[in-house]
């Protein structure tokens, strides 16, 4: 008589649970994302004419990683 819980159905049942666990963080990080990207939208068109001009200044500056 097999054992229910032999090591191979623990691994399998470990491995569905992990499957769940990741399709559960990749749907609320995909919410995440959407809320900042949402956020970012609405508070650039808030912006004062100011702050456009100083960040489309910082656009033209060489980042970090392309100095080297």
């Amino acid at each position: 008589m097999k054992r229910i819980l032999s090591e191979r159905n623990i691994v399998v049942i470990l491995f569905v649970m992990v499957l769940v666990t990741f399709s559960f963080a990749q749907e609320d990080t995909k919410k995440i994302e959407r809320m900042f990207l949402d956020s970012n939208s609405v508070t650039s068109q808030n912006e004062s004419p100011e702050i456009k001009a100083a960040t489309t200044e910082n656009k033209n500056a060489i980042p970090v990683t392309r100095l080297r």
